[in-house]
């Protein structure tokens, strides 16, 4: 299952229910970002996905500062 809200991200039920996310191309283990995310429900599984948006949003701009390493 994917969403067009959370490109880049495959879901699928977890197997001892719930659900589970994990990103189609890898981050680097020291990006701070995440590969898998977790939730109980969808909902709360689509919360945790709009965090790790964020936090990669952050990430992104973060890079392109000026003088930023």
């Amino acid at each position: 299952m994917t969403t067009r809200k959370f490109p880049g991200w495959e879901i699928m039920g977890g197997a001892g229910g719930g659900y589970i996310a994990f990103r189609t191309i890898l981050v680097p283990g020291q990006s701070g970002l995440s590969n898998v995310r977790c939730g109980t429900t969808l909902s709360e599984l689509f919360e945790h996905l709009a965090q790790e948006m964020r936090r990669q949003e952050r990430s992104s701009a973060a890079r392109r500062l000026p003088g930023a390493a």
